[in-house]
């Protein structure tokens, strides 16, 4: 118990550093940042509304010319994920929106659950409306764990014409996961993977390699999309991290791993979108012409 209690709280010691660390980059009168990882996770599951700084009225400038669209993870939401990449960006002068798909009727707050067909339907219906409201003619795309997938699946299936750039988070991209520490023992419990499927549509179709298949062929990529890919070596769900989250080598394509920049950063899949390495990768990521440092930390381990 004294280890646990001493591991949380160097966690929020790391979640208060990484606010100094971006403060420079907020404006005086920017949106909180919350680098909590459970906390968000906790008022998300309470609270499905846009995280602060998503879906406010907003006009692309020159310098962040497309509106970026954040598409959360499987039993996940917009509130519950984006609790520092939105508020981030916002003050980074760009336009952020945010959505939660995939809900069914029994899933209440939580979405990424319904079949993957629907959610990339209504991201294709979520990023026609922000076309519309802002007046830009192509958005960003970042995509954690499921949504990267979904947020491809709408690519693949509306076409890719909308979007300038891709940014995944641990995607579920070309294989289903494997899995690894303590989920590997809950998934070997007897009946363990159906009674998920039968619960998500989604979870069942990312638990077989038909829905990649189809995905990734004839072509996993389009050329006239920027793909980056960042993942972690100690990835607990979306594992191995290469290949499940990688995509084909290509002129277009950048596959990272947040260790290859700070070895000593064990972050986990949950704790992936408020990592201090992995939000500054995918600000990088985004505008390359202001890439920044990458601080290192030491993310949520699970």
């Amino acid at each position: 118990m004294r280890k646990a209690a001493a591991h949380l709280a160097a966690i929020s010691a790391i979640a208060l550093a990484a606010s100094a660390v971006f403060a420079g980059q907020a404006q005086a009168d920017g949106y909180p940042v919350n680098w909590d990882v459970l906390t968000a996770t906790a008022t998300g599951a309470a609270l499905n509304i846009a995280p602060p700084g998503a879906n406010v009225p907003c006009t692309p400038d020159a310098t962040h010319p497309e509106p970026v669209v954040l598409v959360h993870g499987i039993f996940g939401n917009q509130n519950m994920a984006w609790q520092a990449l939105a508020p981030l960006l916002a003050n980074d002068g760009y336009c952020v929106y945010t959505l939660t798909y995939g809900q069914t009727w029994y899933s209440g707050n939580l979405g990424g659950v319904d079949y993957l067909s629907n959610s990339a339907a209504e991201l294709h219906e979520f990023v026609d409306q922000v076309l519309a409201q802002t007046g830009a003619s192509q958005v960003d795309l970042v995509g954690y764990s499921e949504g990267g997938f979904v947020s491809r699946l709408y690519m693949k299936t509306y076409g890719s014409q909308d979007v300038s750039q891709f940014v995944g988070i641990s995607p579920v991209n070309s294989q289903p996961p494997t899995f690894s520490g303590i989920l590997t023992y809950a998934y070997q419990i007897p009946g363990a993977t159906a009674l998920v499927g039968v619960v998500s549509p989604a979870f069942e179709e990312l638990s077989t390699q038909p829905a990649f298949t189809a995905l990734n062929t004839p072509s996993a990529t389009f050329g006239n999309v920027i793909y980056t890919d960042i993942a972690t070596t100690t990835d607990e769900v979306a594992t191995p991290p290469d290949p499940v989250s990688f995509l084909p080598a290509g002129p277009n394509v950048t596959n990272e791993n947040v260790q290859s920049f700070c070895p000593d950063d064990s972050v986990g899949h949950l704790g992936m979108p408020y990592d201090v390495t992995t939000v500054q990768l995918v600000l990088n990521a985004l505008d390359e012409a202001q890439a920044r440092p990458v601080p290192c930390g030491r993310g949520f381990p699970f």
